[in-house]
């Protein structure tokens, strides 16, 4: 505010400086930063206070209560026969860290219980031993009804400013002769008056001009009642005359309606008592002033049921709004929002997504034939075929579930590879370690498996990709298969070439076709139990890897482009279901037994898949159980620059795992890899 020439002259010297100043001074002059206000080390105060605050008579409102937290044990559930860890493993282990972080897995959670938690938030939290209303109660006492009477009695003894009220609504016509309808009701401004005898009208004009002569009027004092009538339209009331006649009006809300409503009915209950009024003055000598009072109390109640109604009605809806409490009126008590309290911590544990049991039934090739010498047993395929399952989100561009590998070879045929009983899928390399009470041979020709998927949605596949033994180029080795005319004599042909090439080269595995099924129908999970695998397309030797099947899949709802890939005459029966909670005779991805766990021979167990949770935090949760996996995925080998050979084909890369960098020690059982090719470099 500027009081005289001297301000102003300040005021010019001010703005000059600040003009003339440099953009970072200026900026610091314009906002200047609060000066950074530590806060109290509550400790250190308590204990350099210790004597003040023990000899304080309120101690209590400073010091921490000494019963506040108490300890409990609960035990950790596991869904396994027995623990995750190895036996020893703990004996074994030599650093400290690995050492706790083995008891983890295996010991029980410490829980720390605060007793009075629920007083250390704001005092709009605290705990009440009641439910607090947010609304008064409504009191009624006979000083309240005695002073209405007397504001009746008063409003009806004065003529002048009576009741008035004015607004549009419609008029329907309404007589015996033709029945209301909605095209049949008229918008009207109706205009409430009192005339000079006390008697009131309701006039109805076609505008707002009321000063013009009304086109009609409903005289009130042969007004028998006034009600709700919603049969003919929405927001109508009826106006009951002594004639047996009506007046059926309609309003554009239902506030309105109700505000008509209470207004006429009050001018009705007006007329009824000052007619009582002047009947109890000419009849003065029959009765005392109390059996007055209750004859006409009865004499209203049955003269005019309804209006005593609405009248009663009106008057308690009018005592109940409005009647909130002070404090609750407070806006920041209004906006008070508990949503970010943390809710009841639990402790951790394993987290699956939606769960589906994938059931492998059945391979077929046209080519089929008996591969036993003396030719008597099962027609079967020529030669193995052995099949692994994966998951592929084409959304996110990746692979989101290990492989699960599985043998649906007929016996016959998996003894056409030397030494079959040692070979087994799905293995590790300590499972023997793991899997004491299990039987070997139960865990080797898996055909049920239980995929999980966290973030389910339309675009995540089952793929299956189909090997056989190395033998030569895939395009040659998938002719014969691709040929639907008489293959009797080409399935014998085919049939001596696998023999030949099992006895050789049974250990190498190549690649011969794939197919794809979709698995969800929404992103909510809904299993697509109809869908079927598409065709057994024929492998192309230049397209192996994770991110050529990604491409591929990208097209898998083009019909155009899938129907040049060649198709292998072949069929892939393969079922997919939901997992119910008590699901028996499964093991986990690391061969560790559920609890539902039948040991027997003849147990058909269930192989849990592990899934390759995406790294985004929401999705991120923590070991809870012991879990040592070692994924190798040889994915190309460079032989360019060697000179040795002119050309190299067949190339096999071996990938041992040992536990000894010793020359003379010898890989872990089941952890032999192959990767083989068969290019010419």
């Amino acid at each position: 505010y500027i009081h005289d020439y001297s301000d102003k002259l300040w005021l010019n010297v001010f703005y000059e400086i600040v003009l003339f100043l440099p953009l970072e001074a200026n900026s610091m002059l314009v906002s200047a930063k609060p000066k950074l206000i530590e806060p109290i080390d509550y400790e250190n105060v308590i204990v350099q206070r210790k004597t003040q605050i023990l000899n304080d008579a309120l101690r209590e409102m400073l010091l921490f209560p000494y019963d506040d937290f108490q300890t409990a044990l609960l035990k950790r559930q596991s869904r396994y026969v027995h623990s995750t860890v190895p036996e020893n493993a703990e004996k074994e282990a030599q650093s400290l860290f690995v050492t706790e972080c083995i008891k983890t897995y295996n010991s029980d959670w410490h829980v720390v219980n605060y007793r009075y938690e629920d007083y250390s938030g704001e005092f709009r939290q605290l705990p009440n031993k009641g439910t607090k209303s947010e609304k008064l109660p409504v009191h009624l006492y006979e000083v309240d009804e005695e002073a209405d009477k007397d504001e009746d009695a008063a409003s009806l003894g004065s003529q002048k400013g009576g009741i008035t009220k004015q607004g549009w609504l419609y008029k329907g016509n309404m007589n015996s002769a033709i029945s209301v309808t909605m095209r049949s009701f008229k918008r009207r401004f109706f205009h409430l008056i009192q005339l000079g005898d006390g008697s009131y009208n309701l006039n109805f004009y076609k505008d707002e001009k009321i000063s013009k002569e009304p086109k009609g009027s409903i005289f009130l004092d042969s007004c028998m009642g006034v009600v709700q009538n919603n049969k003919v339209r929405r927001f109508a009331f009826e106006l009951k005359m002594q004639d047996k006649s009506s007046y059926l009006l309609a309003a554009d809300s239902e506030l309105e309606m109700e505000e008509w409503i209470n207004t006429l009915n009050k001018i009705l209950q007006l007329n009824f008592e000052a007619a009582m009024q002047e009947k109890r003055n000419g009849e003065s000598h029959e009765d005392d002033e109390q059996s007055k009072m209750e004859s006409s109390s009865s004499s209203f109640d049955n003269y005019y049921p309804e209006i005593a109604k609405s009248t009663r009605e009106a008057e308690i809806k009018l005592k109940s709004e409005s009647r909130v409490k002070l404090f609750a009126l407070d806006p920041d008590a209004q906006k008070l929002d508990f949503s970010g309290i943390e809710p009841e911590v639990k402790p951790f544990e394993e987290k699956f997504g939606k769960k589906i049991l994938v059931k492998c039934n059945d391979l077929s090739f046209n080519l089929q034939s008996c591969v036993a010498e003396n030719e008597e047993g099962p027609t079967t395929n020529v030669e193995p075929f052995f099949v692994t399952l994966s998951l592929f989100d084409v959304k996110n561009n990746r692979k989101i579930s290990a492989d699960f590998h599985v043998d649906l070879n007929h016996a016959s045929v998996r003894h056409m590879i030397p030494n079959a009983s040692q070979q087994m899928t799905n293995g590790s390399g300590d499972s023997l370690h793991r899997i004491q009470d299990i039987h070997e041979t139960v865990l080797q020709y898996p055909k049920q498996g239980i995929f999980s998927v966290t973030c389910p949605h339309t675009d995540i596949f089952l793929v299956a990709r189909i090997e056989k033994v190395l033998q030569g180029s895939i395009t040659h080795c998938a002719e014969p298969y691709m040929k639907s005319s008489d293959s009797s004599k080409v399935a014998q042909k085919v049939l001596k070439n696998a023999k030949q090439a099992c006895q050789r080269l049974g250990q190498y595995r190549m690649p011969f076709a794939w197919a794809a099924r979709t698995l969800f129908k929404d992103a909510s999970g809904t299993l697509d139990k109809n869908a079927r695998f598409s065709p057994l397309f024929r492998q192309d030797s230049n397209k192996l890897s994770n991110e050529d099947m990604l491409k591929l899949l990208a097209d898998f709802r083009k019909p155009e482009k899938m129907a040049k890939l060649p198709v292998i005459l072949g069929n892939l029966d393969v079922t997919i279901d939901n997992v119910s909670p008590d699901f028996p005779n499964y093991v986990n991805s690391s061969y560790i037994p559920m609890k539902q766990f039948e040991n027997s021979t003849k147990t058909l167990i269930t192989f849990e898949v592990e899934e390759f949770v995406p790294c985004i935090p929401k999705h991120t949760q923590p070991f809870t159980i012991y879990n040592n996996h070692l994924y190798v995925y040889p994915k190309h080998l460079k032989y360019d620059s060697q000179k040795s050979f002119a050309k190299a084909r067949n190339i096999a890369v071996c990938i041992e795992f040992k536990d000894s960098d010793e020359e003379d020690s010898l890989p872990l059982k089941v952890s032999l890899l192959i990767f083989a090719t068969n290019k010419r470099k």
